[in-house]
């Protein structure tokens, strides 16, 4: 007979975790790549004032997306997970309905408004030298708007159903590869505005369709339900009673990393906004391996929650985080201490933003060792309180930009954005202690960032005094590497790590059905 106990639920419970964290992880690697050097094309390829104002139309798409998606995003990862661990199948088909529809509509109105208002906002946000282009862009972005909108609903509901398959290989491969194998295309080809934001816009459509069939044939091999449908009226009380304040927290959370770009764009220039979304775009490098931890954790905390089982959430919150220093705090190091030489992939003249990489780098290194706390505290239920922290941290923001952009440019504009990050973790990190009494920090994870800070602060001070070849600084960095390594599988069994060897194991395997647990 296998044992049971305490012990062996925690081991499994990382077991699961570690299976979806390692796609996930898998799936940020191709996104980080692909991200950076879509960016690299753009800044490359095109004149700075036309990447500028490419950056600043598709941080405001990206903005209104999320207006449309009225956090339905989140409200599926939580809602299914919950029906699916009740025994309430039934319930899942129609639970897309509920939130698909209004999602929809409202995304419809959205690419209406900007089909009329791209003249009227496009010298606001660009100066009237760029406004055509960015008249054109964002009328071309707001035609996919809709179909983006549904996207990311049906990935959502995919990670809301147990699998973080279609996000690794629709979203994060495929959507994203495709970005810039078209972005590619069109600089070689010498297309204009109008073909470059097509390009950029284009894998939503097509993701969709890969992402619906996919969601489709989840649910038609789902389990027998076990209890009866809810009713309509009441399964939309249910839904949106949770998801209504995230409608408004998705967009300020949005908002909170776009918005410094368009206003980089409409107080400085659009070429200042291309200086600072190259610089911005290796610290999403972190920030996309701690998303993709935190976006195979929620799912897994919903369950617990709906399960009453705060010990085996407040485990796996806190295994989350320390693997995401594990990884993230080399990156966020190297990044501070190179910032000069790694902003010149982007072209001449870009490592003028240097100190952009710096000052944020450094400030990620406080918000990951907080861990996925803003998923904590959705996925127990307290979306209100996510959405203050949310609308606090954007205010900050917004009122530091137009205080501090005028003055000091990108720089700013770092410094405002490093100040929001602050604000957005230690706000629901002291909610989340005080309240649900749930800690991210343990003992491993205090040595953890010890042992990086030792080997990559001591590589970032040798490199900055010795002043030599690239060919020194690749030593000195493989150096630290190795040592860090070395430390982590010395200490593998303290870290949690064995657990990621039943997810080598199993990744022959196939995809299992629809259940409440997988």
């Amino acid at each position: 007979m296998a044992p049971t106990g305490p012990a062996t639920e925690h081991r499994g419970q990382l077991e699961r975790l570690a299976r979806r964290g390692t796609a996930s992880v898998v799936g940020a690697g191709f996104s980080a790549v692909f991200g950076i050097l879509l960016v690299v094309i753009v800044t490359n390829g095109f004149s700075r004032t036309t990447a500028g104002t490419l950056f600043a139309a598709t941080s405001s798409f990206l903005i209104l997306e999320s207006l449309a998606l009225l956090g339905t995003d989140t409200g599926l990862v939580k809602v299914l997970p919950a029906q699916l661990a009740a025994g309430r199948e039934a319930d899942l088909r129609r639970t897309l309905v509920i939130s698909g529809v209004p999602v929809l509509g409202l995304a419809l109105a959205v690419m209406t408004g900007m089909l009329l208002g791209a003249p009227v906002v496009a010298p606001h946000l660009v100066g009237a030298d760029a406004a055509e282009a960015m008249t054109t862009m964002l009328r071309a972005l707001g035609v996919i708007l809709p179909m983006a909108a549904l996207y990311d609903l049906t990935m959502a509901a995919s990670r809301g159903l147990g699998s973080m398959r279609p996000t690794v290989l629709i979203d994060n491969l495929g959507r994203l590869g495709l970005q810039s194998a078209l972005v590619l295309v069109v600089w070689v080809a010498g297309g204009d505005s109008l073909a470059l934001a097509a390009a950029w816009s284009l894998p939503y459509a097509l993701g969709l369709v890969a992402v619906a069939s996919w969601t489709w044939r989840r649910l038609d091999h789902a389990a027998a339900p076990v209890a009866p449908p809810t009713r309509w009226s009441v399964l939309a009380r249910e839904f949106w009673g949770y998801t209504a304040p995230r409608a408004i927290a998705r967009v300020t959370q949005t908002a909170l990393k776009r918005s410094d770009i368009v206003l980089v764009a409409a107080l400085a220039s659009p070429a200042d906004a291309a200086l600072y979304t190259a610089a911005t775009r290796f610290i999403v490098l972190g920030q996309l391996l701690v998303q993709s931890v935190q976006q195979a954790l929620s799912p897994h905390l919903a369950s617990l929650f709906a399960r009453g089982d705060k010990p085996a959430a407040t485990s796996i919150y806190q295994a989350a985080t320390l693997w995401s220093m594990i990884f993230s705090w080399p990156i966020y190091l190297v990044l501070a201490g190179y910032s000069n030489t790694l902003m010149g992939v982007f072209g001449q003249g870009y490592d003028v933003a240097s100190d952009v990489v710096l000052v944020l780098s450094l400030t990620m290194l406080l918000a990951t060792a907080c861990g996925a706390v803003d998923s904590v505290l959705l996925m127990a239920g307290r979306s209100w309180l996510s959405l203050r922290n949310s609308t606090v941290a954007l205010a900050v923001n917004i009122a530091l930009n137009l205080v501090l952009i005028p003055s000091l440019g990108i720089r700013g504009a770092a410094i405002s954005w490093a100040v929001a990050i602050v604000v957005r973790n230690l706000l629901p990190l002291l909610i989340v202690g005080r309240h649900i009494g749930m800690w991210p920090i343990t003992r491993p994870a205090v040595e953890v960032a010890i042992g990086a800070v030792v080997c990559f602060g001591t590589a970032d001070v040798l490199g900055a005094l010795a002043d030599a070849p690239t060919a020194v600084d690749v030593a000195i960095l493989a150096t630290a590497t190795g040592a860090y390594a070395t430390g982590v599988w010395l200490a593998r069994q303290r870290l949690g790590l064995d657990a990621f060897r039943s997810a080598v194991r199993r990744r022959a395997g196939g995809a299992p059905r629809v259940a409440a647990h997988t």
